[in-house]
């Protein structure tokens, strides 16, 4: 009877093991997102249904898990992947400009970032509006942009506090010619843009333990009247605290080259 119990158990350890590991182990596109024939302009999630994991939302990287109406990513280590991101995107939306927003807050301390994925073609092929906190250098929110796995920095930039456990609303508008950001309601950069809208969103964190609980995303209309919905009430961004640039990609000779992604 012991006997029985103890492979009963070991075989239940086996089992957990072999579904953490499916849960680490990156699942990459082997080709660009492609829209599927139905596909949908607008997406919305509380996260009220775990089933959407798995099912709308795609995971490529990172342990990400839905209770209690939020989305968790929970695991601070570095994937594999370029800029060593956990990401994971929504699958069934046509392909093209998105204005998507999402409402978060980071759980612990450290060096980290969370936000939007945009453009979001492959792991290799994306933009990311980012709130970064990082207290060693200094908190912002700023875009990059990866082409082919290489990184495009400080695209455009703002500076700012980022605090704990305090909930932020980012919002990107991708106006096919330009991505315009928003944190709780304020507008705080455009960014023109050159190449061909395409790909779909999502969310992405790196080296952070993160919590979501909202989401929505609206194919981009340009006949369309723009409203701007924040779901929280707006911080004090102090003017002193802002600074904004646009400017090409850092070269490796730049003394900003030197500063962590």
């Amino acid at each position: 009877m012991r006997a029985s119990v103890r492979l009963f158990l070991t075989l239940c350890g086996i089992l957990l093991l072999a579904g953490c590991f499916a849960q680490l182990t990156p699942q990459l596109l082997s080709a660009p997102y492609e829209e599927p024939i139905e596909s949908q302009h607008q997406f919305t999630d509380d996260f009220d249904n775990p089933k959407t994991l798995g099912n709308r939302w795609q995971r490529v990287a990172g342990w990400w898990r839905i209770d209690n109406s939020q989305l968790f990513q929970t695991l601070p280590w570095k994937s594999s992947l370029p800029g060593e991101y956990q990401l994971i995107y929504v699958y069934g939306l046509a392909s093209g400009p998105y204005e998507s927003e999402t409402r978060f807050c980071f759980l612990h301390e450290g060096e980290q970032a969370a936000g939007l994925l945009l453009r979001f073609q492959d792991q290799n092929n994306f933009y990311f509006l980012r709130v970064r906190h990082y207290p060693r250098w200094q908190d912002c929110v700023d875009l990059i942009q990866y082409t082919n796995g290489v990184r495009r920095e400080d695209l455009a930039r703002v500076d700012l506090d980022v605090k704990i456990d305090q909930w932020y609303t980012l919002r990107a508008e991708d106006r096919d010619e330009e991505i315009i950001a928003f944190l709780d309601g304020r507008e705080i950069f455009r960014y023109r843009l050159q190449d061909r809208p395409a790909g779909t969103v999502g969310l992405a964190v790196k080296t952070a333990r993160a919590s979501f609980d909202h989401f929505s995303a609206s194919l981009y209309d340009p006949a369309a009247e723009k409203t701007i919905v924040s779901r929280a009430d707006p911080i004090d961004i102090s003017a002193s605290l802002l600074r904004v640039s646009s400017m090409p990609a850092v070269p490796s000779d730049h003394p900003g080259a030197e500063v962590p992604n």
